[in-house]
């Protein structure tokens, strides 16, 4: 392996740990947006970043940014994604709608985690006879 591999395999987990204790503080704060991993998630309204940032201003830009981005490419929160469920704000109160076009991209990605993740047939090898 790679010097150069090894350094971006470390630089990934340490953005995956800051964002597993991020994630972690976003559920204690906000038990009614942010749900703990495993459990059914709801559709965060667009723009939630903004509220976070001046709702929780001790928390730094990357932390909360790489948290988010850890809640919502998760396979609970993309399966929430279906169109016409609801987004809540903060406080989880209702705040817009999920649209056909977000649902349909959810799916897909969710189809597309499907495919990274099953495993890959070998090929055939030729007979011999």
């Amino acid at each position: 392996m790679s010097a150069r591999s090894k350094k971006g395999r470390v630089a990934r987990r340490n953005r995956w740990l800051r964002a597993e204790a991020t994630r972690e503080v976003l559920v204690e704060r906000f038990p009614r947006t942010f749900m703990p991993k495993g459990e059914r998630k709801i559709p965060l309204k667009v723009g939630i970043y903004q509220d976070l940032r001046i709702a929780a201003p001790d928390l730094s830009a990357r932390k909360m940014a790489d948290a988010l981005h850890d809640y919502t490419t998760g396979r609970t929160y993309l399966r929430a994604l279906v169109a016409g469920a609801h987004r809540i704000d903060l406080d989880g109160w209702p705040e817009g709608v999920v649209t056909t076009e977000e649902a349909v991209i959810a799916a897909q990605t969710l189809r597309d985690i499907d495919a990274r993740n099953s495993p890959r047939e070998a090929p055939h090898a030729a007979s011999v006879a």
